[in-house]
């Protein structure tokens, strides 16, 4: 018997795809993958963010057809994309225990209602037993990485400036989802 025993994946995750909707560069997606030997992937057409929007709009066309480029992006690496329809506070938690994934990845979403709609699923998660883990993915820096000595956010921009030039170069940064030219091999 070796010595050295390679780590072996956890089990199944689930990558919640929201405004995000690309299979390179992505840090939810090359964390799931990293880290376990199955990942599904889900988009939910939101009722609570759809149902206030006119019936023919073209923001809503423009992410179904985002969807679809994502689905088919998915499927050319051996992957797939489940669609739902309906509220994410309750499809998320429920396809989560429908599929047994000990973990729901996301990238963060900062727009007020999304913090709360991610907040609200953790909460329907975790009382499963279910982990939710959240990454900085659309930002270079998040609020609160660069701040004055203070701790505060800065009010002028040279000294802001300094800040973020003195940062470390690897200080704010995350691993970049898959190979050179960003692309990702999903395993089954």
């Amino acid at each position: 018997m070796s010595a050295h025993v390679q780590a072996q994946p956890a089990g199944a995750t689930l990558v919640w795809f929201r405004r995000d909707l690309r299979n390179t560069d992505h840090a939810a997606l090359y964390h799931a993958l990293k880290s376990h030997a199955r990942v599904f992937c889900v988009f939910v057409f939101d009722r609570e963010i759809l149902d206030p929007l006119p019936r023919a709009d073209r923001r809503v066309e423009f992410i179904h057809e985002s969807v679809r480029e994502l689905r088919d992006a998915l499927a050319a690496q051996g992957g797939g994309l489940l669609v739902l329809h309906g509220t994410a506070r309750e499809e998320i938690p429920r396809l989560a225990l429908e599929l047994g994934v000990d973990t729901v990845f996301a990238n963060h979403d900062y727009e007020p209602d999304a913090v709360r709609r991610d907040d609200a699923v953790r909460g329907a998660l975790g009382a499963v037993g279910t982990g939710f883990a959240s990454f900085k993915d659309q930002v270079i820096f998040e609020k609160g990485e660069v701040l004055t000595g203070a701790g505060k956010p800065f009010g002028v921009f040279t000294p802001y400036k300094k800040a973020l030039f003195a940062l470390p170069e690897d200080g704010a940064s995350t691993e970049p989802a898959g190979g050179k030219d960003g692309s990702v091999n999903l395993r089954r």
